[in-house]
């Protein structure tokens, strides 16, 4: 007679022998991998995951603050987008924020001389 043992997996560790390889682990008290608990209980996305629509924004943000170099209205546009985007959780949201602060001063700096000259 064979002895049973449990299957194991590279990303996971050991599954019972009949678990399908495709079902999430649930090891953790019924949450899966890319869940974090928040210490109230309630179960939160992982960190290094966006909101839906935290990527868009960011791409917005980016894409405005390369326009705020010459219109500086579109570096505030950026500058609110990137923000949004950071608020959802998104670590590029907190660099375009900063990017577009930084070409939004650029841009107006650049306004001031071009006006005055």
């Amino acid at each position: 007679m064979t002895k049973l043992t449990p299957a194991t997996n590279a990303d996971s560790g050991p599954r019972p022998i009949g678990t399908p390889a495709d079902v999430p682990d649930t090891a953790s008290g019924g949450r899966t991998s890319a869940q974090v608990e928040d210490g109230q209980g309630h179960s939160t996305p992982a960190p290094d995951e966006e909101l839906p629509g935290a990527r868009a924004l960011w791409i917005i943000a980016f894409t405005f603050a390369a326009l705020g170099l010459f219109f500086p209205l579109a570096g505030l546009i950026a500058i609110g987008c990137g923000a949004l985007a950071w608020r959802k959780g998104s670590g590029r949201g907190r660099i375009a924020t900063f990017v577009a602060l930084a070409t939004t001063v650029i841009g107006l700096i650049l306004t001031i001389v071009v006006l005055t000259t």
